[in-house]
């Protein structure tokens, strides 16, 4: 009799476990606005400020999503103006094309500015890792050779920090200063590391939701 109670027990845990990850995706997706808003999104525009670790001047960022997999990421420092684009599987940095690993890098970055909604769309391929301090882990495989990892915090269910593995190469970013633009949840801070070293910081000052691909003119005076 205690031997059967032992394997319910067992069984209901189980089952639990194997239900647990859709309960997080569904509770992290109502804390960002919930799945049919986040849906609706097909574009992003994003400004702010990034403050590189490896070279001296801040530099002003504008970064343009649009789905699935479409990034402009544009930042001008006080010495250097810089252009990255990435569409699918083509790239480019100030108009020469980049490929290997650092096309890897910004397919990454692009595939990172659709979280939360990764978990939706990818959500028959994820990978639960298990919960750790609070803390469940859910692989999202993005291709043969690319993956992003996310920790959701099981209280305020956030999405903490991002993992993106490729070519070898490890980034990682952390996600702070939670704010809602329009019904949808944003991290407006991001620290930034590769292979375990930090690169930058991101504080976003705006963000705007289905954006045009073009800033609008000035107004005329």
């Amino acid at each position: 009799m205690r031997k059967l109670s032992i394997l319910a027990v067992l069984l209901l845990a189980a089952t639990a476990h194997a239900q647990s990850l859709d309960d997080v995706v569904s509770k992290v997706m109502k804390e960002y606005g919930g799945e049919a808003a986040w849906q609706k999104v097909t574009s992003l525009r994003e400004s702010g400020t990034v403050v590189p670790m490896m070279r001296k001047g801040d530099g002003k960022m504008t970064r343009f999503w649009q789905k699935p997999d479409k990034l402009r990421f544009d930042v001008t420092y006080p010495t250097e103006h810089e252009v990255r684009i990435v569409d699918g599987d083509h790239g480019t940095r100030n108009d020469k094309e980049v490929t290997g690993g650092s096309l890897d890098a910004m397919k990454l970055q692009a595939a990172r500015l659709a979280l939360p909604l990764l978990l939706v769309e990818k959500r028959a391929s994820l990978h639960d890792l298990g919960t750790k301090d609070g803390v469940r882990t859910i692989e999202i495989p993005l291709s043969a050779s690319l993956t992003l990892t996310v920790n959701v915090d099981m209280k305020t269910w956030h999405i903490l920090r991002s993992t993106g593995k490729a070519s070898g190469l490890e980034f990682v970013v952390d996600y702070s200063d939670f704010r809602r633009v329009n019904g949808l949840l944003f991290p407006f801070a991001e620290a930034g590391m590769a292979q375990g070293m930090p690169t930058a910081n991101t504080k976003l000052e705006a963000i705007e939701i289905n954006a045009p691909s073009a800033p609008p003119p000035p107004a005329a005076k």
